[in-house]
């Protein structure tokens, strides 16, 4: 066990380090959570004058849709990353060496959840010069907690699309279903103003039971009923994307 975690806290800092070797890898995902907060707040602002907002600042309220896009894109980095190595040639050294092969999975997931305390640390920074103040030390935690755990699953699901194709190539495929996965959800309104399809959906989406949870804290009192479906949903989201992303490892070893 304690050699699984040192091989992997190696291959997290491998592809932490390539943040200042290859910072085209990692600024979109810094740059797109703050365009989506501040393209968004001053787009939809007027929807906060809908009677479900209370007024509530829309401001505040996109804020856990931005953490969550940058958890996206921390996870989404994860199996790009993987991918490039499976194109060069490094996770054929790795199989062949003693290391062993859940670190493959294990590493950038590490890696996944370190980026998304960074770009969820800019996106409350963000909020702070906007003027929305942290949602206390417990409501901050949660929302940190939300986006390392969504972090988690869609570097799952991303490694588990890298391991199937084995090329850079399959990228845009990762990234489509996360944003589908969050606009889809409730993105921009709560599920009260959602009508049609789009309600329905959102009721079955666990992404929606995350963001639900992250602006409560932000925006009112985060209760329990809010937090235990989150936590239900992360769990279940890591679990379903971790096993694909495992079986995906198992293929690519028995090739």
């Amino acid at each position: 066990m304690i050699h699984t975690l040192r091989v992997s806290w190696g291959l997290a800092f491998r592809s932490l380090i390539l943040v200042r070797r290859m910072p085209s890898v990692f600024l979109p995902s810094l740059i797109m959570p703050l365009f989506i907060l501040i393209s968004t707040a001053g787009a939809f602002r007027g929807i906060a004058l809908l009677p479900v907002f209370d007024g509530a600042s829309y401001l505040a309220f996109t804020i856990p849709l931005a953490t969550v896009m940058g958890a996206g894109f921390a996870g989404i980095n994860a199996g790009m990353t993987l991918a490039r190595d499976i194109e060069g040639g490094f996770v054929d050294r790795l199989i062949a060496s003693p290391a062993p092969r859940i670190t493959l999975i294990v590493g950038p997931l590490m890696a996944a959840g370190v980026r998304s305390l960074f770009t969820t640390t800019v996106v409350l920074v963000a909020g702070l010069i906007g003027g929305v103040g942290l949602p206390g030390v417990g409501g901050t935690l949660v929302v940190y907690l939300l986006a390392i755990g969504f972090s988690a699953a869609t570097a799952c699901w991303s490694m588990g699309v890298a391991l199937r194709a084995r090329t850079i190539q399959s990228a845009p495929l990762m990234q489509v279903v996360v944003f589908l996965s969050v606009f889809m959800s409730v993105a921009y309104a709560p599920r009260e103003a959602l009508t049609g399809w789009l309600h329905h959906i959102s009721n079955i989406n666990p992404v929606t039971y995350l963001l639900e949870a992250s602006r409560a804290a932000e925006l009112s009192y985060l209760g329990w009923d809010e937090l235990w479906k989150a936590s239900a949903a992360v769990a279940l989201l890591v679990g379903l994307l971790g096993a694909w992303a495992l079986a995906g490892l198992r293929g690519l070893a028995r090739r």
